[in-house]
C-alpha cells in the first residue's frame, strides 16, 4: 500500500488542478486497494466491537459466579466434612434456585469431601 506522497499525483495535491478522464481512472485505481483495505479493517473493527460487547455482557455473570462460589465455600461445615443431607451445604444450596443448583452441581470443590454414610 503506497502513501499519497508516493503517488504520481502527489505534486498536484492541494492545487486547483483538474485531472483528465484517463487520470481520473488512474486515481480511482490507485484508491481502490486502500478503499478495500479500509473496508476490511472497518469490518474487523465491527467484529471485534461485537466480541467485546459479548465479553462485557459475560463479565458480570462471571463475577457473580465467583462471589457465589466464595459464599458457597464458606457455607460448607468447618468442623467436619459435608454430609449428604438436604438440610446442609452443598445440597441445601442447590435447593435455593435453579441458578444456584447449576453452580453447586458443577463445582467439584463443593463435593470433594462428602461423607456418604450420613455421619461425620
Amino acid at each position: 500500500m503506497s502513501s499519497l506522497t508516493e503517488s504520481p499525483f502527489a505534486d498536484r495535491l492541494n492545487t486547483n488542478y483538474i485531472p483528465s478522464d484517463p487520470e481520473i481512472a488512474e486515481i480511482r485505481a490507485l484508491l481502490a486497494d486502500p478503499a478495500d483495505e479500509l473496508a476490511r479493517v472497518e469490518a474487523r473493527i465491527e467484529e471485534m466491537e461485537i466480541a467485546l460487547g459479548q465479553l462485557k455482557e459475560l463479565r458480570p455473570s462471571l463475577k457473580t459466579r465467583d462471589v457465589l462460589l466464595a459464599i458457597f465455600s464458606s457455607c460448607l461445615p468447618s468442623e467436619h466434612n459435608a454430609l449428604i443431607d438436604p438440610a446442609e451445604a452443598p445440597l441445601l444450596l442447590g435447593r435455593i434456585c435453579r441458578h444456584w443448583r447449576d453452580i453447586v452441581y458443577i463445582t467439584p470443590m463443593l463435593w470433594s469431601s462428602i461423607h456418604a454414610s450420613g455421619k461425620p
